[in-house]
Parts: structure tokens; sequence; C-alpha cells
């Protein structure tokens, strides 16, 4: 799925409704709490992880 600025939109959450709230980042509802949780969405947590790999990658020279 993908939104208007060809950003990726995370699907709706699987879990109970008490443990979702909104992400830290894109504010989209997000399983946030509980276990499983994490502040970041799915779509959101993959670009920092590719943004930290990135990074750690040493320079080519």
């Amino acid at each position: 799925m993908s939104s208007s600025s060809g950003r990726r939109t995370p699907s709706l959450p699987i879990c109970p409704t008490s443990q979702v709230g909104r992400c830290a980042v894109c504010h989209h509802p997000t399983h946030r709490y509980g276990h499983g949780g994490n502040p970041l969405c799915p779509v959101c947590r993959a670009d920092l992880l590719a943004t930290q790999k990135k990074k750690a990658t040493p320079a080519q020279r």
C-alpha cells in the first residue's frame, strides 16, 4: 500500500485494540503496547534499520 506521497502505508495492526497506539514517526496506528509492541510501525522500523545499516557499512574508497 502507498500514500499519495509515494511512501508505503503500514497495514492495520493485528492485536487487541488495547495494545494499539500511534507510531512515533508517522502517527499511523500500530501495535505499540504489550508483548511484541514497538513505538514504530513496521514501515518506519524498516526505514530506520535500513538507515542504520547504511551508516554501519564502511565507506568504499
